[in-house]
């Protein structure tokens, strides 16, 4: 109902200005302790909630709202206020701080540091991302393309995410975009075997 997700809307503001000031503690006692120069600051969270959006509340789902998470890097040699649009797991953290702090990254470390994208020396790291959600959806992403399927309900959401950032229109019957959705499905079932994920070993 409108008058409940306005309460949540409240309450998650609320919530965000609260940290925003105390986060805003943290980086000024940073700078009075002298030290600011020599730390890199890294700011990210779990994912978000729908809060309303697509008359969702929660995190159970794979759409934009729940699978992105905010990330902010800032420090000795990351240049300031550039905006990267290459896609990468959070995963990446581990091996990005081993090679930050100047410590090996260990063998078993399956996640690519993100020091290559800060530097310059890469554009992207993965060419499209993964998501699963218990048995419930698998999606796949691109920079400009992502397909949410339900395997329950049989349900297949193609999105163009760059021009509709907040997946309002669905292009599954679309036909203009037909190939596309053939693209990207294939692409779905080869992360899903490469991940051996056990919907598709059922033959999803």
């Amino acid at each position: 109902m409108p008058e409940v997700i306005r309460t949540h809307l409240q309450e998650y503001y609320a919530i965000i200005t609260h940290m925003d000031a105390e986060i805003g503690r943290i980086l000024s006692a940073l700078d009075a302790s002298g030290r600011a120069e020599n730390t890199i600051v890294i700011f990210t969270s779990d994912q978000g909630l729908g809060v309303g959006q697509h008359g969702l509340l929660g995190k159970q789902n794979l759409y934009e709202h729940s699978t992105r998470v905010p990330f902010i890097l800032a420090g000795p040699g990351i240049p300031k206020g550039r905006r990267h649009d290459a896609l990468f797991y959070l995963q990446s953290l581990f091996a990005t701080t081993c090679e930050m702090a100047g410590v090996p990254v260990p063998g078993s470390v399956q996640f690519p540091s993100l020091v290559p994208l800060i530097t310059g020396a890469k554009r992207e790291l993965h060419g499209a991302l993964y998501h699963a959600f218990l048995d419930r959806q698998r999606s796949v992403r691109t920079k400009e393309w992502k397909l949410i399927r339900t395997p329950p309900s049989g349900q297949v959401q193609p999105f163009n995410v760059r021009k509709d950032p907040w997946e309002t229109r669905n292009l599954a019957d679309d036909p203009r975009h037909a190939k596309v959705r053939e693209s990207m499905e294939q692409r779905l079932r080869e992360l899903m075997n490469e991940m051996r994920d056990p919907i598709q070993q059922a033959g999803m």
